[in-house]
């Protein structure tokens, strides 16, 4: 039998396990939508609240940044809890950081004079270690031309939906129709048939009475 320390190892190890998955559940905490004017200076936020960041301040805490769009899928930057910088992409020193404020869980950037390139989705991640995502925070930019032309899409896209749709729907009335009157010549021939049934029926019937009085008859004459 396994003793009390033993179990008491086995029970800290799980319940390190349990609250390791836990902690690496990764959730989405917020998504804004800017509309902006390109050639401008747009501050992108995030942050992150001490409950998220966890207690323990050496833990290799840090946000990095990702930029995507139709063009491009890039990783920008990293921000550790401590302000040290790790940069992938600087945008030629478009992307300005705040990293004094990181201790706090601010991990916002400064994208400076945005250009066309610069439109698309930003995802700041929040990871503990290497691999362990703890939140992410999504902003995606555009520009009111960019915003209409997507509006402009969407209501094409549905026109041409509702359009294809029409003649199914007639399609579907014909074959409908179609099948209607079907049935209905179907019903007047059953009706017909019934009628000559009974038309042979009855004949049928006088037939046989005539051959019963031609029988009788046949008797009375013996």
């Amino acid at each position: 039998m396994k003793s009390a320390s033993e179990f008491g190892v086995l029970g800290l190890l799980l319940s390190t396990l349990i609250k390791g998955v836990t902690l690496c559940s990764s959730k989405s905490l917020t998504r804004i939508n800017m509309v902006i004017t390109l050639q401008s200076d747009v501050l992108l936020p995030c942050y992150f609240k001490p409950a998220t960041l966890g207690s323990d301040k050496t833990a290799g805490i840090a946000a990095v940044w990702r930029h995507s769009n139709i063009t491009t899928d890039e990783l920008l930057v990293e921000i550790s809890l401590q302000g040290e910088v790790k940069f992938w992409n600087n945008r030629n020193g478009h992307i300005r950081l705040f990293p004094e404020h990181s201790e706090s869980g601010n991990f916002s950037i400064l994208l400076h004079k945005v250009q066309q390139f610069d439109l698309g989705l930003y995802r700041c991640e929040l990871f503990r270690g290497n691999s362990c995502t703890l939140a992410y925070q999504d902003v995606y930019v555009s520009t009111a031309a960019a915003l209409c032309l997507l509006l402009v899409s969407l209501c094409c896209m549905q026109r041409r939906r509702r359009d294809t749709a029409d003649p199914l729907y007639m399609n579907t009335y014909f074959h409908e129709s179609k099948r209607d009157s079907k049935e209905e010549a179907i019903y007047e021939n059953d009706m017909e048939l019934r009628k000559l049934k009974s038309t042979s029926r009855e004949c049928c019937h006088n037939t046989t009475q005539e051959n019963s009085i031609y029988v009788n008859c046949e008797r009375n004459k013996t």
